[in-house]
């Protein structure tokens, strides 16, 4: 099962996000809060709204009065996101999305990336799209199939990436190493149709952006 997660964060082109749901049959979605003022503004019925109720406006409430509504408490440990993420896993989704995850709050956007590192050790492919980037994480494998000119950038995510091999674009690294300090793996490009990218120690980020 794949599960789409609406965050109450920055959507800048609504008509992506209907585009990019239509490839995907009677996909299964969650609002964050917020996020629901996003999905009643783009038309979407979602499976259920959860979070803290602090951001949802009174009148998204009233429209999706018929959705299933799970309610917390304002002050706890977790954020919206994260509860979204922990039901996402209790239905038993294989893939998780999460829209609106990044925008001008930085410490927003970096607990989301965050995030995405639960889903590595249950191996749930985890990602955050919005208009202008694709995000996920690899901690040993992926291979991948983007288009020919794709930029691509590779970042160490917590600590240094060891025994780095990819393969497949402009800049190939065979049995590298990338540090915090020494994030070299922006902007890469893909050369060939398949492309290989594994590690033996630590945690990447991949990020596919748009512009």
């Amino acid at each position: 099962m794949k599960a789409f997660i609406f965050t109450n964060g920055s959507y800048e082109d609504p008509g992506f996000y209907k585009e990019y749901l239509k490839k995907f049959n009677t996909p299964y979605i969650i609002c964050a809060d917020g996020g629901a003022n996003f999905t009643q503004k783009i038309g979407l019925i979602p499976n259920i709204i959860l979070g803290d109720m602090d951001s949802i406006s009174k009148e998204t409430l009233k429209y999706y009065e018929n959705v299933e509504l799970r309610r917390f408490p304002v002050c706890k440990d977790e954020t919206d996101t994260q509860l979204a993420i922990n039901h996402a896993l209790e239905i038993g989704a294989t893939e998780i999305v999460v829209f609106g995850a990044l925008g001008t709050r930085l410490d927003h956007s970096l607990g989301n990336i965050y995030l995405l590192t639960r889903l590595l050790k249950p191996r749930i492919q985890g990602m955050i799209v919005d208009e202008k980037n694709s995000i996920f994480l690899v901690q040993d494998k992926k291979n991948l199939d983007l288009p020919i000119g794709t930029i691509v950038s590779l970042l160490p995510l917590g600590g240094d990436v060891e025994g780095l091999n990819i393969q497949g674009f402009k800049y190939p690294i065979a049995n590298g190493k990338m540090t915090l300090a020494n994030p070299y793996g922006i902007s890469n490009v893909v050369v060939t149709e398949h492309q290989t990218i594994s590690l033996e120690k630590g945690i990447l980020l991949v990020d596919i952006p748009k512009d």
